[in-house]
Order: structure tokens, then C-alpha cells, then sequence
């Protein structure tokens, strides 16, 4: 049964905007799951109402003993899970209804082969209105190689189906790096064990244009362009068009960021910054920049036997 195999699970602290458009996606899966819900010590007793008022047995309400680092609560979702397959859901995300579905399909196909998979989001501030729409699965699955991570995140965060085991096993979030404790960790999960790339949306990332990020982003910018830029240096693609991917994907994350977030104020004051002035230029040159695009997407994905 499912629901012995799979756990969506949603660490939460103090705020409840979001929490029942999240557990109602949760709760309305096509193919039903456990649903873990670890309270990271609030000071409210709200989310255990909000549970109590749901009445499902398939829901289990965990409040922890002292508040922890964010990140940290994300590897509580790994140790209170009691299944062997988990993903983690923002507080006011959301999984498509057909999420499990396309798991379990996925699992009777490449099990054994896989660590997980991951699927699109459709990234908003707007509320999502296809969450509940049916769909037909895609064809369009690929085995995630490393240098996809020089230039791309694996995923907002919703719609990351996981190993327990191996997520406990490598450690979990690091949360020393945040921002960016989650980047680094789908780094180390999807190189210890094959990892799926779903092209199809069937998660939704909820965004807030009004939301103060500024420090955030100047960090998440600058910390994984560091990041990818020691990977690079490491492994057997350190050439100039990894390094122009590695630019054309920062470009693409300063853009986001900037529309995203209209009121934003993003510091100049970039690592590399003469580098990204120089490839900003010459990827204004369409040829170039389809060039560049092909080689990040001819390195990033392989077939999955």
C-alpha cells in the first residue's frame, strides 16, 4: 500500500496563511500517503487544531521540544517520516493531486535503478489553478548528471521525491550553508544516487513579490556562484563554456530575482564581477548564447538505463 511507502511532509513554525491550501494537496492525492506535519516548537497551539479538524488517520502531528535552525527542521521531516520514500512541502507550497500517482508509476518502473525523482514547479504569487486538473504523464524523463548543478538548482524545493534512507545517510541538510543548505544537499543526494528529472509542472513554489529578501538573494547569488565555481575548478568540464554557463546561469538568476521581487535592491558587489560584465556582453549574441544553452543541456542529462 502506498501510504506504507510514501510520506509528503510539511515542516512548519508560527505561520498558518498557507498551511490548509498545502495539506489539502497533500490530503487529496490521487494515490493516498502518509502526511507528516513536524511543528518546529511554535509558539501557538494552531497546527495541531488545524489537524485535529482534518480527522484523518493518515495525518501525524509532530511538535518538537525546542525550536532548531530551519534547515534542520528539514531534516526532521527525514527522521520522523516511518516510510521509505519522502518529500518535503513548504508550509505554502503545493503538490499537484496526480504527485503520488506519478511516483508510484515512476517507482514500478525504475525501481531499484533510482534514488527519486524530481518535477517542475510552477512558480507564482498567484494561486495555483491547475493543482487539481488531470494530467497525462509525460515521456520526458532524464537522469539528472552532475554538471546540471553548475548552472541549475534541482528544484525551488516542492516536488522532490526522496530515498529516507539515503537523505538520512549523507546527512541531510547542512544548515552551516544557508542560504543554500538545500542547493548543496540535492548536489550531494543526486551524486550519491541516480536522481530522475520530471519535465512536467506538478508542483507549485508560492513566491511573495512584497517579501524583504534582499539580503537573501545577494547571498544565495554570491554563495552558489561559489559554489558551482569550486565544482567546476574540481571536475573534468573546467573550460570556457562551462564557465560562460556558469555566468549565462547567474545572468538568469539576477534576472529572476529582479522580477520576481520588484522592490528589490540587489548589490553590485558580485564575485567575479568583471567575469559576469564580460559574458553578459557576449551572450547578448544570440548564436553564442543558443551555443551556450545546448552544451549546459548536452552535460546535464543522460538516459537512464
Amino acid at each position: 500500500m502506498m501510504e506504507n511507502l510514501f510520506t509528503i511532509a510539511l515542516p512548519v513554525y508560527k505561520r498558518t496563511d498557507f498551511i490548509r491550501s498545502a495539506l489539502d494537496s497533500a490530503v487529496n492525492q490521487t494515490v493516498k500517503c502518509r502526511i507528516l506535519l513536524i511543528d518546529n516548537n511554535s509558539p501557538h497551539d494552531d497546527f495541531r487544531k488545524i489537524i485535529e479538524s482534518y480527522n484523518n488517520p493518515l495525518i501525524k502531528y509532530v511538535k518538537t521540544d525546542f525550536t532548531v535552525p530551519q534547515d534542520e527542521n528539514f531534516n526532521n521531516c527525514f527522521r520522523y517520516a516511518e516510510t521509505p520514500w519522502v518529500t518535503i512541502l513548504h508550509d505554502d507550497d503545493m503538490l499537484h493531486f496526480q504527485f503520488t500517482e506519478l511516483a508510484q508509476e515512476i517507482l514500478n518502473r525504475f525501481d531499484g535503478r533510482i534514488g527519486g525523482f524530481v518535477v517542475e514547479n510552477q512558480v507564482s504569487e498567484k494561486e495555483w489553478d491547475t493543482g487539481y486538473k488531470k494530467v497525462d504523464f509525460t515521456g520526458d524523463i532524464r537522469l539528472v548528471k552532475e554538471p546540471y548543478f553548475y548552472f541549475a538548482q534541482l528544484s525551488p524545493f516542492p516536488g522532490v521525491f526522496l530515498n529516507r534512507e539515503t537523505a538520512l545517510k549523507i546527512g541531510g541538510f547542512n544548515k552551516d550553508l544557508h542560504p543554500i543548505a538545500d542547493y548543496d544537499f540535492w548536489y550531494r543526494y543526486s551524486t550519491t544516487v541516480p536522481m530522475l528529472y520530471v519535465k512536467q509542472k506538478m508542483a507549485y513554489y508560492r513566491i511573495s513579490p512584497q517579501q524583504s529578501t534582499n539580503n537573501l538573494v545577494d547571498n544565495m547569488i554570491n554563495h552558489v556562484y561559489g559554489y558551482r565555481l569550486r565544482m567546476i575548478k574540481a571536475g573534468k568540464y573546467n573550460n570556457l563554456l562551462t564557465r560562460l554557463g556558469l555566468e549565462y546561469s547567474r545572468l538568469n538568476n539576477i534576472r529572476f530575482f529582479k522580477k520576481t521581487y520588484p522592490n528589490i535592491q540587489i548589490s553590485e558587489d558580485f564575485i567575479n564581477a568583471t567575469s559576469l560584465k564580460r559574458s553578459g556582453k557576449l551572450l547578448k549574441n544570440r548564436f553564442i548564447a543558443r551555443i551556450v544553452r545546448r552544451y549546459i543541456e548536452t552535460i546535464s542529462f543522460g538516459n537512464i538505463k
